[in-house]
């Protein structure tokens, strides 16, 4: 099967990656252009256009793919199946038409969390199940009508970079099998989607990074897990800034604990919020490499009665 591909994070190269290991044939791929990174800033290409170049595909690395120029360079290719995965910009009407399937892996159970941050706003909802819903894409963010849709259950520990890896696996997996039904010359079986339930998942803010130890222990853990491992949720210790990359919330919170404050140190750091705590188990203070609540502990001799935030 030929496929043009539209794509830039680290999620839609895994994708790109698979699918060409799997013999999927892309004539074309783009992605947006490279960008300045690190002390050096140096140009550095996304991964999808990593993965091209090693692969030695054809690469258009551009961030406004609505020209006449990549209309024109979709309809050479010849190709029926436009396939997109976190490209980072809206296709308009004349690219979505150069071909007859211009479909869109979103990783989520549309219609809820449409939207650029769909697995982090899972996560922080407290969500136990997501998943991968293939679509036909129109003008509209992410409201086309469904090829297919199916469930992911959200581990309890499951962190939001664990969780995109898998659900880039599992978009191989439905994408083949769509794939193969246009190959055959088969009709997809579309169904329109619930507007009535539909949920938006926006950009994370800056704010939001923040932890704000006054709010309940599920929706402090339910942060920490959806902002893991980037851009992570932080708070302050000692006057630095500390990101807690994991976390677990438990119901016990000793009578007299304030918010943010430390009541057991250990193989796990329990931190109590305002209703409940959360046992933390893996750090980062600012400019220092991840660790686990032990090493934290025993190398900063971390005290009962320690104050986060």
């Amino acid at each position: 099967m030929r496929v043009v591909f539209f794509g830039s994070s680290l999620f839609s190269s895994s994708i790109l990656n698979s699918l060409y290991k799997e013999g999927v044939q892309f004539p074309l791929v783009v992605t947006k252009k490279p960008k300045e990174k690190g002390r050096g800033k140096k140009e550095l290409p996304t991964p999808v256009g990593k993965i091209a170049r090693e692969s030695t595909l054809p690469l258009i690395e551009i961030d406004n793919p609505n020209t006449v120029e990549m209309e024109v360079a979709i309809k050479k290719t010849g190709v029926d199946v436009l396939l997109l995965a976190a490209y980072g910009a809206i296709l308009k009407e004349n690219i979505l038409s150069a071909v007859t399937y211009p479909l869109n892996i979103h990783p989520s159970l549309l219609p809820k969390y449409r939207g650029v941050a769909p697995i982090i706003r899972a996560i922080m909802h407290g969500e136990s199940k997501t998943g991968v819903t293939i679509f036909i894409m129109n003008k509209e963010i992410d409201t086309g009508e469904i090829v297919i849709k199916k469930e992911l259950d959200i581990g309890q520990d499951e962190v939001a970079t664990e969780l995109e890896q898998r659900l880039a696996d599992f978009s191989v997996e439905l994408a083949l099998d769509v794939l193969k039904e246009i190959e055959k010359g088969k009709p997809l079986a579309l169904t329109q989607q619930n507007e009535g339930v539909a949920l938006y998942a926006p950009k994370i803010r800056k704010e939001e990074l923040q932890i704000n130890w006054v709010e309940n222990a599920g929706k402090v853990a339910g942060k920490i897990k959806g902002l893991s491992y980037k851009p992570g949720a932080y708070t302050y210790f000692r006057g630095e800034r500390l990101k807690i990359l994991r976390a677990l919330a438990i119901p016990e919170k000793p009578t007299g604990s304030n918010p943010g404050e430390i009541f057991k140190v250990g193989d796990k750091i329990a931190v109590a919020c305002e209703e409940g705590s959360v046992e933390v188990s893996q750090i980062q203070l600012s400019g220092k490499k991840m660790m686990d609540a032990r090493s934290f502990v025993n190398g900063y001799h971390i005290n009962v009665g320690e104050k986060l935030g």
